[in-house]
């Protein structure tokens, strides 16, 4: 008892881990500093923030450290709390199959916000691993005994796929019926591809025609909006718009030299307020609903038109270039008659 009650006081002076470096709260926490032997808990890196920051949490692999095994991992999620904090944390499952106490060792995270850079890192924690009491008069036996298997997987085999085989030519055969009987073509036509720019004015105008800018429908129709820009950003100029922040988007975008400064700003003011509305239940006058529409319907079509003009103009340079190297060859080849 007196060796647990110690190891129980260093596992709680170990297990407290919150840290404050400027604005930011950072740590570590286990679900419990208890566990069996096998069972599995969630080891979880935590930063909240008063501003959206670039996280980069500890890149851990097969194990914590030694004896310390991750099932799976990192899942990483963030929250916008009503106090206007971002809470960003990475999450991994973790287990251990041998007793003992371990500790996880300190662990760098590096947040980069707009007035600092630092590589801050965790306390240490540690949990505690013990096994199953085992009865001495009884020792290690099987909870239920195992039963006679008279078949083998080789026995088996031939009949399962056989079984597989008849299933798949009745499945076959009943599709093609019912093509046949609706007077369908038997196999289904390609999938249309709608260009990006296409796809995105439909988006627009389906927007528009169902007025969703209107009172009470603030949200959806910000979501909406905003995931349109997002698909064109990423059909049209390679943007992985669709899983990133907007702090990511718009940072990718200032880097893209197809986009111009005035259109990103356009974009931004639109996803700043899309944000306040999502996360901080923001409602916006109606003129500006129907400014952000028109927005985005001039970013789709300025910048769409001005790639186009830029393919044609490549497509006139490589065509003279052909005619050139066409004209080059053929004086060369009424040099070489002459010769």
């Amino acid at each position: 008892m007196f060796l647990r009650q110690v190891l129980l006081s260093i596992i709680l002076l170990l297990g407290v881990n919150a840290v404050y470096a400027q604005n930011l709260e950072y740590g570590v926490e286990l679900d419990t500093n208890y566990m069996l032997i096998g069972d599995q808990q969630r080891l979880t890196f935590k930063v909240r923030s008063d501003e959206e920051a670039r996280i980069l949490f500890p890149q851990l692999k097969d194990t914590v450290v030694n004896g310390v095994e991750i099932i799976s991992g990192p899942r990483r999620d963030s929250v916008w709390e009503k106090d206007g904090k971002w809470v960003l944390t990475e999450q991994y499952v973790i287990t251990a199959f041998d007793t003992g106490v371990y500790v996880i060792p300190p662990m760098p995270i590096t947040i980069k916000g707009a007035e600092f850079d630092n590589v801050l890192r965790t306390d240490p924690i540690a949990f505690a691993v013990n096994t199953y009491e085992i009865d001495p008069q009884k020792g290690n036996y099987d909870i239920v005994m195992p039963y006679a298997a008279p078949w083998n997987l080789a026995e088996i085999l031939p009949y399962l796929l056989w079984s597989l085989l008849g299933l798949a030519v009745i499945a076959a055969a009943w599709y093609l019926w019912q093509r046949h009987k609706k007077h369908k073509p038997l196999f289904m036509p390609p999938k249309e591809v709608i260009p990006p720019y296409v796809q995105a004015i439909r988006s627009l105008d389906s927007i528009k025609d169902e007025k969703l800018w209107q009172p009470g429908n603030e949200k959806e129709y910000y979501t909406r909006l905003v995931d349109t820009v997002r698909a064109y950003l990423d059909g049209e100029f390679g943007i992985s718009a669709m899983e990133q922040t907007s702090t990511e988007i718009l940072r990718d975008m200032k880097k893209c030299h197809k986009i111009e400064a005035t259109e990103c700003e356009k974009i931004e003011d639109m996803l700043t307020t899309a944000d306040y509305v999502k996360f901080a239940k923001f409602t916006p006058l109606q003129d500006e609903n129907a400014r952000y529409l028109d927005s985005a319907y001039d970013f789709v079509n300025t910048t769409h038109q001005r790639l186009e003009a830029e393919i044609a103009e490549e497509q006139r340079k490589e065509e003279e270039k052909r005619k050139l190297q066409a004209e080059e060859k053929k004086a060369e080849d009424e040099i070489m008659k002459k010769e």
